[in-house]
């Protein structure tokens, strides 16, 4: 797995008694300052903790892209709440989230749905083979000749699954740009100067950080795990009061992975269940010595799981398309909150439309 070193805080935590002069000596402006950042910290830590156990799924993607959303919103808020009135409180940090890290995400965003249109259109395939195997108004079961044409398109369907995935990588594609945002973060120095400096920067690492991990577990799903692996984040537990549960569920994840079947793409698991049941549709068909009721039985087995997992991808679809308005949201928001000399306004990446 690729390891992202993420700098270690020396310089300012709230989480930690420092002896330097500036936490000695604040001011009212400080104290509310800190205050607000411990309630962001307590918020991240109270969602992390509610997507532990992890699970290789996409409901459970989803509720790490909503975290992300809200994550953004959050920081947009903070940063709000800094003051930052002048040159001397910012840094690089800002110029690259504005600039560099924030366009990435929308073009990961992106690429991301056009993956998911993909997954969509093996939906509709799957619906209509589904159409061929159901028995007709009359319950006539499907004839010998519908049968093998549907059998032979769900054997098509299975093998397609597995050799496609990789194929599609070129140098937009997601899994590039995960690795390019883990690229940045590590280029991120050590925090000194100003606290309101100090602040900025930490909150938009711990943002990114947390971004740029569970789009990874995403993408490496999406496209199969073959084709890209997990970024490993590491987060010191002194500095963050939400990395113990975070770098848990790294820990939790990695050992599912390795739990899964090796030389086997890995795929959500939804998509999993129902790539299996299709192959024992096919094992049914082609044993004559089982009959309608047993092929009745387990289409009826495929058509539920086909549910679950075309209700679940849209849902995916729906916090990808959610994250993708916050974090076009937030970066227009720190533009207009932040006046900072120099920094250029870039048009935003135009969002694809998902059906």
């Amino acid at each position: 797995m690729n390891l992202t070193d993420i700098p270690h805080f020396l310089s300012f935590s709230p989480f930690k008694k420092h002896s330097h002069s500036f936490l000695k000596t604040k001011t009212n402006a400080n104290s509310n300052t800190n205050d607000v950042v411990r309630a962001f910290e307590h918020s991240l830590l109270l969602r992390l903790k509610a997507l532990n156990p992890p699970s290789i799924s996409l409901s459970w993607l989803s509720l790490t892209l909503d975290f992300i959303s809200f994550t953004h919103t959050q920081a947009r808020s903070l940063i709000s709440n800094l003051n930052l009135s002048s040159d001397s409180d910012l840094d690089d940090s800002l110029a690259w989230y504005l600039d560099d890290h924030s366009v990435k995400l929308l073009d990961l965003c992106n690429s991301i749905s056009s993956e998911i249109e993909r997954f969509k259109h093996r939906r509709l395939f799957l619906n209509f083979l589904l159409q061929l195997l159901s028995p007709s108004d009359s319950n006539v079961p499907p004839s010998p000749e519908k049968l093998r044409r549907a059998r032979d398109s769900l054997s098509d369907w299975d093998k397609n699954n597995n050799n496609n995935n990789g194929s599609r990588i070129n140098k937009t594609s997601a899994p590039d740009l995960i690795r390019d945002l883990a690229a940045g973060l590590g280029t991120r120095g050590k925090i000194s100067g100003a606290q309101n400096k100090n602040l900025l920067r930490r909150t938009i690492l711990g943002v990114g950080s947390l971004t740029v991990y569970f789009s990874s577990v995403l993408v490496s799903l999406l496209y199969g795990s073959g084709s890209h692996e997990i970024v490993t984040v590491r987060v010191l537990s002194d500095e963050f009061s939400w990395a113990d549960s975070f770098n848990s569920i790294q820990t939790e994840l990695t050992r599912k992975f390795r739990e899964r079947v090796k030389g086997v793409v890995l795929l959500f698991q939804e998509f999993d269940d129902v790539a299996t049941r299709a192959r024992e549709v096919c094992d049914v068909i082609d044993d004559d010595k089982k009959g309608t009721e047993s092929l009745n039985d387990v289409v009826g087995e495929l058509r539920k799981l086909t549910d679950v997992f075309s209700e679940n991808l849209d849902r995916l679809s729906n916090s990808v398309n959610g994250m993708f308005d916050t974090v076009l949201c937030t970066r227009n928001g720190v533009l207009e909150n932040v006046k900072v000399s120099g920094f250029k306004k870039e048009k935003p990446t135009k969002k694809q439309v998902t059906v």
